[in-house]
């Protein structure tokens, strides 16, 4: 095989095993050969998909306890005693203390009426009699006699005039 022959088999056969075409389609110069080089590169990508479940159930459960609790409470006697006092001018009721009791006065306001008469004021009544004119207009009626004779009677009214 020749020089060139040996060119010539190294292009075709790089022209047929390269993955870049064209950088192998200028042609060749004899000093200069340019090879390109291609490698793959792997590229890693995650995805998240269901491996699984995990089922939890929940249910009620009811159960009676019974728990003593001792509780304390005051009772209260109260004894109601009539006084029927009645308070000074000024004087308050206030609760008081004795030993294990306390006393508390209970008041209320009392209606206090007082009736007195007294002149409040005099009326003064003077007759008078006084006089006026009106005139009346009405209806009356009043009977008026008509004298008639016949034949040959006279007849005479109260004057004593020959009526017509």
């Amino acid at each position: 095989m020749s020089k060139n022959n040996k060119k010539q088999v190294t292009h075709d056969k790089l022209r047929s095993t390269s993955l870049d075409a064209n950088a192998l389609d200028q042609p060749l110069r004899e000093d200069h050969i340019v090879v390109p080089l291609v490698e793959e590169q792997l590229q890693v990508e995650k995805q998240w998909k269901e491996a699984g479940a995990a089922l939890i159930k929940k249910s009620v459960e009811t159960v009676t306890e019974e728990i003593p609790v001792e509780l304390a409470h005051e009772e209260v006697e109260v004894q109601r005693v009539a006084v029927n006092r009645v308070l000074a001018e000024g004087e308050s009721a206030a609760p008081r203390q004795e030993g294990d009791t306390l006393i508390i006065p209970v008041i209320e306001e009392e209606v206090v009426v007082l009736k007195r008469r007294v002149v409040r004021e005099e009326l003064r009544v003077t007759k008078q009699r006084l006089v006026r004119q009106e005139t009346i207009r009405d209806t009356v009626r009043k009977e008026r006699i008509n004298l008639s004779s016949a034949g040959q009677v006279e007849v005479l009214d109260d004057a004593g005039t020959q009526a017509p």
